[in-house]
């Protein structure tokens, strides 16, 4: 009787013994099939709304059951190595959220991540709950497409937190000190918008930007405060417009950017007034506009990043587009959305720009020029430490002896110098005349000028007068002040 038992429990065991084989087999197939990422993935609509990235998978299953969890697999394996295919909806295509190497690099890692513990299941959802579309191809293969939403925000901190991907605008081997960021509203824009003034400056009208105004713009203000939110999430730090404008006077930058001394020329701008101020090493100039085809918002947008010393752009430093369509997104989201995907390598290139110049030296130029009643011509023998030589090569041998290296251009005659070129220390080391001892404060043109006047003033006892000319110039007119 007890061999009846154990026959009968033996028995009915293999069914199920059966079943869980061919279920395990099926598992193991798939998660083959996943491993080898055989799938397909486009952008689904506008792309998804706020963090989240909107997909469209199509995944190869042996088993309809497994169906949900290999769309959700492959969603965040073509977000992080792939990247996502755009559509004509209104969704730009999406570069990958890190390197295809970074999976071999970790492998046990992502096995745990995406097969052991299921980590993945946290960072994306089907929002219908139901697959869109399902074939089946032969006996044990399904081809299965679902919509995934993939919460790319939360999915990158927890990459970042696991060390697996460096912080947001961070490039592998970038140490250091990062670039300080102003974002002002481009001329085509405050143009389009009516902020500015067209100023008559010795019978030429020139155009004047009206920031006081346009710092009141709403629209701007989400702009600015959109975008200094992203640069400051990856690290920059950002000089805010609308506080600088409020720390300065209005009134005496606007009569600076449009009337010299003697009512000539103009001697400066509102920009440069207002960078000298806030000592940003970069600046944005960015246009926008928000399109609209009655169903849906889009933005359409501009961004050049420009030295604020030389005013010259930064190599490859510019970026426009289209942003995704939305029917409910805020203008705010729609910059965000726009921008995205971008941003990191934007401000990498920034980040390799400001390296050089740490390296390097930051880039100036110099106006140098000469009063009537200054003794000497530039071009007029002087002594210096026993040796006869031209002013102008005394001129240029201090400034080589002071600047990053004395690889600069350096054009005389008897009147003027004009030095250009130029690399000097990005800070200098002054002394706190209140006792706080020696400080490091960050070096413009005008206070690398101000040596010079200090040479003049000692070997020949006479005054200079320093003139500003925005962050990377400065204009020295030597035998008066």
């Amino acid at each position: 009787m007890k061999n009846l038992y154990k026959l009968i429990t033996i028995l009915l065991l293999i069914p199920l013994i059966s079943v869980s084989a061919q279920s395990n087999r099926k598992i193991d197939k798939t998660d083959s099939r996943t491993r080898n990422w055989q799938y397909e993935s486009t952008c689904f609509g506008a792309g998804g709304v706020g963090s989240s990235y909107l997909l469209k998978v199509t995944s190869y299953v042996a088993d309809m059951r497994l169906a949900l969890p290999q769309a959700k697999k492959n969603a965040i394996h073509s977000v992080l190595f792939k990247g996502v295919v755009g559509n004509n909806s209104g969704c730009t295509s999406k570069d990958a959220l890190i390197p295809s190497g970074t999976y071999s690099d970790n492998f046990e890692y992502f096995e745990d991540f995406f097969y052991n513990t299921s980590s993945y299941n946290q960072f994306s959802t089907a929002p219908s709950g139901s697959a869109e579309d399902s074939n089946k191809l032969s006996r044990k293969n399904y081809r299965v497409t679902f919509l995934i939403s993939v919460n790319v925000d939360e999915l990158r901190k927890k990459l970042e937190f696991d060390k697996i991907i460096m912080p947001l605008g961070l490039a592998e081997g970038v140490q250091g000190t990062k670039p300080s960021i102003m974002i002002f509203p481009d001329k085509v824009w405050m143009k389009e918008n009516k902020y500015f003034k067209m100023v008559d400056n010795q019978g030429r009208m020139v155009f004047v930007p009206d920031y006081d105004a346009a710092i009141l713009d709403p629209k701007l203000k989400i702009a600015i405060q959109t975008l200094d939110g992203m640069v400051g999430k990856r690290g920059y730090p950002t000089v805010r417009l609308a506080e600088t404008i409020n720390s300065i006077d209005q009134g005496s930058a606007l009569d600076n950017a449009t009337e010299g001394r003697d009512g000539g020329a103009s001697e400066t701008s509102i920009t440069e007034e207002i960078l000298n101020v806030a000592k940003a090493d970069i600046i944005w100039n960015v246009n926008w506009t928000f399109e609209s085809n009655s169903i849906q918002n889009w933005i359409d947008y501009g961004i050049e990043a420009l030295d604020a010393y030389t005013n010259k752009s930064l190599p490859g430093a510019s970026i426009s587009g289209s942003g995704p369509k939305s029917m409910s997104a805020s203008e705010g989201d729609l910059i965000r959305q726009a921008v995205t995907d971008k941003m990191d390598a934007f401000l990498v290139g920034h980040q390799t720009y400001f390296d050089n110049l740490v390296k390097n030296g930051r880039e100036i130029s110099l106006d140098i020029r000469r009063f009537d009643s200054f003794e000497y011509y530039f071009n007029d023998d002087v002594e210096f430490k026993g040796k006869e030589m031209e002013l102008s090569s005394l001129i240029r041998g201090f400034l080589g002896s002071i600047a990053k290296d004395r690889n600069f251009s350096f054009n005389a005659n008897e009147n003027t110098i004009n030095v250009t070129d130029l690399r000097i220390e990005m800070s200098k080391e002054e002394e706190d005349m209140f006792g706080g001892g020696a400080v490091q404060v960050p070096q413009d043109a005008s206070m690398f000028a101000k040596q010079l006047q200090k040479f003049i003033k000692k070997e020949f006892d006479v005054p200079s007068k320093v003139l500003t000319i925005g962050l990377g110039k400065a204009r020295i007119t030597i035998g008066e002040k």
